[in-house]
């Protein structure tokens, strides 16, 4: 009796140890070949429903050349180990580039958002959870093309806090503000202006006769001193240094580093929709 339960427990941890590790590494034989990093929409299983894939590709694209950061928004419906390994491999693979956001979004109910890089530092941990907050909203009702939307919108406007220089879209055909141009007419002005007013102020004087010594302006006996003495208030001092909690990065210091299963490391985070 003890040799058959011995056999059978031995047969449980086998087959426990065989779905472990199946689990473990199904991010080690997905394909990835069918991402590339010239295309930066993939929705892979048709999720969308109202979305021009061409024309969002192209805003994805243009992000990139305004910010210096690739963008990608990734759906899969054949994979259900953690989002956000995938992510970090996908970029790996692909090569997306050191400066990165992506969402992963797997169909049986994951959301991970992967950043690296500059997008680290545009997206802290505020504004993670922020995004997958919204995401999920949007998720829940199996709205891809929200989703979609709503990452766009809120990864524009981190990245503009982030660069501290909103993008605008303006096609009137105008030159853009010149800081360098306005500063220098403005150095100009103050010269000419600085010029007429010491010109005035000079015509105004008349030239006077030179003296020898002040007795003009000192009135006899006007000054007497009886007194001199140093009086301390205080016989000592106390010092307390203040420390400087400042990071000297400004306010967004970027998003917390994890590791993954895969080995990979990266910002973001992760969620479950379903």
């Amino acid at each position: 009796m003890g040799k058959y339960f011995k056999l059978s427990v031995i047969i449980i941890i086998l087959a426990l140890t065989m779905v472990f590790a199946a689990s473990a590494g199904e991010w080690e034989t997905y394909d990835y070949s069918r991402f590339n990093n010239s295309t930066y929409l993939y929705d892979i299983g048709n999720n969308f429903k109202n979305t021009d894939i061409d024309n969002y590709n192209n805003v994805l694209k243009n992000m990139k050349s305004d910010y210096g950061i690739t963008y990608t928004f990734i759906i899969v419906d054949d994979y259900t180990d953690n989002a956000w390994d995938l992510a970090a491999l996908i970029r790996e693979k692909a090569g997306y580039g050191n400066d990165y956001i992506s969402v992963v979004i797997t169909t049986d109910g994951g959301c991970a958002i992967y950043t690296l890089g500059k997008g680290q530092k545009a997206m802290n941990d505020d504004d993670v959870n922020k995004m997958l907050n919204a995401l999920r909203r949007k998720l829940t009702k199996e709205d891809y093309d929200g989703a979609l939307v709503t990452f766009i919108d809120l990864a524009k406007e981190m990245s503009d806090t982030y660069s501290g220089s909103p993008k605008t879209n303006d096609d009137s055909g105008s030159k853009p503000f010149d800081v360098v141009q306005c500063l220098l007419w403005v150095l100009i002005g103050g010269i000419v202006v600085a010029l007429i007013l010491t010109s005035t102020e000079m015509a105004k004087h008349r030239p006077v006769k030179k003296a020898l010594t002040a007795d003009f302006y000192v009135e006899e006996n006007n000054v007497r001193m009886s007194v001199v003495e140093d009086r301390y208030l205080r016989s000592h001092e106390t010092r307390t240094k203040v420390n400087n909690t400042s990071s000297g990065g400004g306010s967004r210091g970027g998003g917390s580093t994890r590791t993954g299963s895969s080995g990979r490391s990266g910002g973001g985070g992760s969620i479950r929709f379903k």
